[in-house]
């Protein structure tokens, strides 16, 4: 069964300098750090729906109440992103999202092995270098569905509650696999995992990898004296090549690769002349000469 695709981020990457480029300094000084705090909220809402957000007078309540600050703080933060350009002002009087250059940038990083995911082009602010150099990354026309003027608008809503049920119950899934992958990391090489390395190995569980063998990846590094996750995805990447995707077909293909071994070993011990069987060699060679007339 086909995974529901999904268009946010469970992670997404903040640099180490965060609040020291000029741009966020600027909001900063104007806000003080509750600028700065709305600015990092505004980005997980983004991030959580993926690449822009529509700040409608609905998103504008729920947000504010959200981050318990008052409405018109919270749009005087805003207004200081637009003119700083940490937002994009072009995208926000034309379509009233909150977007930018950059925010978009690094979303198309973060999906990373998704098989495809869809991008508006009206909302487009990549280069087309940008574009080109991501495979999985598909751009869209935006179009406007009257949903009431449709006489199958009913059934469509049952199908689409349905499919909101289904997709609810994989991302909770999908939320829980994250959460565990990210805490056998932190198990495993004793630090905190980084956006990338909980992506990467999310990927293969996306790609119908069980996560137990991927836990036995991990284990498997760290028992042959490795504390880099090369080696584990060397293993797992193996595992997809020969189409291992379970912890049990992998342990059975090392049992195997085991017998194997093991029958490769005896049989070079027994490559010798068994000399209790065999005649002399000179007596073959005389009942040769005798054959052949050889004196």
């Amino acid at each position: 069964m086909a995974r529901p695709k999904k268009d946010g981020l469970e992670y997404f990457p903040l640099d180490v300098a965060a609040g020291k480029d000029d741009e966020l300094e600027l909001v900063e000084s104007e806000h003080g750090l509750v600028g700065f705090a709305i600015f990092i909220k505004l980005l997980q809402s983004i991030y959580k729906s993926g690449y822009y957000l529509e700040w409608t007078k609905k998103e504008q309540l729920i947000f504010s109440k959200r981050v318990n600050a008052a409405e018109t703080i919270v749009n005087a933060v805003i207004t200081s992103c637009l003119e700083w350009g940490l937002f994009n002002q072009q995208m926000y009087d034309k379509y009233k999202i909150l977007t930018s250059h950059g925010i978009q940038q690094r979303f198309i990083f973060a999906i990373g092995r998704r098989s495809a995911m869809e991008i508006y082009e009206e909302y487009l602010l990549l280069t087309k270098n940008e574009v080109s150099a991501t495979k999985t990354l598909v751009i869209v026309t935006k179009t406007e569905v009257n949903a009431s003027s449709n006489p199958q608008s009913k059934v469509k809503k049952i199908e689409s509650k349905k499919k909101e049920k289904e997709s609810s119950s994989e991302e909770n899934t999908a939320a829980t696999n994250i959460k565990r992958i990210a805490t056998m990391l932190e198990s495993t090489f004793g630090r905190m995992p980084s956006q990338y390395e909980i992506e990467m190995l999310t990927s293969y569980i996306e790609d119908g990898m069980e996560i137990e063998l991927i836990e036995k990846s991990l284990t498997e590094t760290i028992e042959n004296g490795v504390r880099n996750l090369k080696y584990t995805k060397s293993i797992l990447e193996r595992c997809t090549k020969e189409k291992i995707l379970t912890l049990n077909q992998y342990i059975a293909d090392q049992e195997l690769k085991k017998e194997q071994k093991k029958v490769k070993g005896n049989g070079a011990n027994n490559t010798g002349p068994n000399t209790e069987d065999s005649e002399p060699v000179e007596d073959e060679f005389a009942k040769y000469a005798e054959q052949h007339g050889i004196q």
